[in-house]
């Protein structure tokens, strides 16, 4: 019925009440009730008065919510609760073989599906918030604070490789990062590269040592990996023009510099190394594709399985 009311409703002022003695929650459902075609009579006082209360307690119950979820320390916890049902998936994916982009991509069990409702409650807010910071814009330099900085960190880092993933469900799309990246990421990632505090891109004792349970530092890092697997076929397409495959051959160069890069820094999950995930499926293709004679410190590492040192906080690329 309130959410009746707050639909319909279109305040006249002309109650047959006096409101002024009233208090204001009281006296607004009261007109409420009026405008919508509540007989307020003195022969139905008892039934009216019944209902008044009612609607009263139960608004009371719904502000005394709404109250409860603005309080940002208790929302941040419910955030944590859901993040900690997504590291869960992670931890339970990495059993499979797979890895976490790509059971969410493939879709083969229900646990995958169920996913999409805290991605959705996660994503929800934090574009929320996003919008919120652009409308109440703070000092230079002080977007967020750092609690909140970091734990938007830790959400793109977990939750936009599920969006990739969705995006490349569909075979005709490519170039995630252009257009189909949404601007929440894009500002959760400036602020926190803006932060005067934001953790060193080189390796360091610290990082070899979580990199077992670490996330990979790009979110964008599948997006990538995609875009490469597309270029893979390309080249493989006896079809494509040659502008398309010199472009794809400059994607696949630049890729393996990346990749390179970021196993060097101790940037990337060892996860993308399991033996089914679509970073080990892009190898086996380029693989192929590559002359014998080339070689490279990414190929070498790769064709030794030098990677099963990876976890351990070693991988010796120069």
């Amino acid at each position: 019925m309130v959410n009746d009311l707050k639909s319909k409703v279109i305040i006249r002022g002309n109650s047959q009440r006096d409101p002024s003695h009233m208090h204001p929650l009281k006296a607004g459902i009261i007109l409420q009730l009026e405008t919508i075609g509540v007989e307020m009579t003195t022969q139905r006082e008892v039934d009216n008065n019944n209902l008044i209360s009612r609607l009263e307690e139960r608004e009371k119950i719904l502000m005394a919510e709404r109250v409860q979820t603005m309080d940002p320390r208790k929302k941040l916890n419910q955030i944590k609760i859901k993040m900690a049902h997504l590291e869960w998936y992670n931890k339970i994916c990495k059993t499979k073989g797979i890895g976490y982009y790509d059971c969410y991509k493939n879709q083969l069990s229900s646990s995958d599906r169920e996913v999409t409702r805290l991605k959705k409650f996660l994503t929800n807010y934090w574009k929320s918030f996003v919008e919120g910071v652009e409308r109440k814009p703070q000092k230079e330099g002080a977007f967020i604070r750092v609690t909140w900085l970091y734990s938007g960190r830790n959400y793109r880092r977990m939750d936009e490789p599920l969006d990739i993933a969705e995006y490349y469900r569909d075979s005709d799309k490519r170039d995630y990062q252009t257009h189909g990246r949404s601007r929440h990421y894009i500002l959760l990632e400036k602020w926190k590269e803006d932060d005067a505090e934001k953790l060193k891109s080189s390796p360091n004792n610290k990082k070899k040592q979580i990199v077992a349970g670490m996330l990979t530092e790009d979110s964008c890092f599948w997006a990538k990996v995609e875009d490469v697997l597309i270029s893979c076929k390309l080249l493989n397409d006896g079809t494509s023009s040659a502008v398309e495959k010199q472009l794809a051959k400059e994607n696949l160069d630049m890729f393996e510099q990346y990749a390179l890069n970021q196993i060097n820094n101790y940037a990337v999950s060892p996860e993308i190394f399991l033996k089914e995930s679509s970073f080990m499926k892009w190898w086996k293709m380029y693989r192929e594709i590559i002359e014998a004679s080339h070689d490279s410190p990414l190929s070498d590492f790769l064709k030794n399985e030098r990677y099963l040192q990876y976890e351990r906080g070693s991988t010796f690329l120069q």
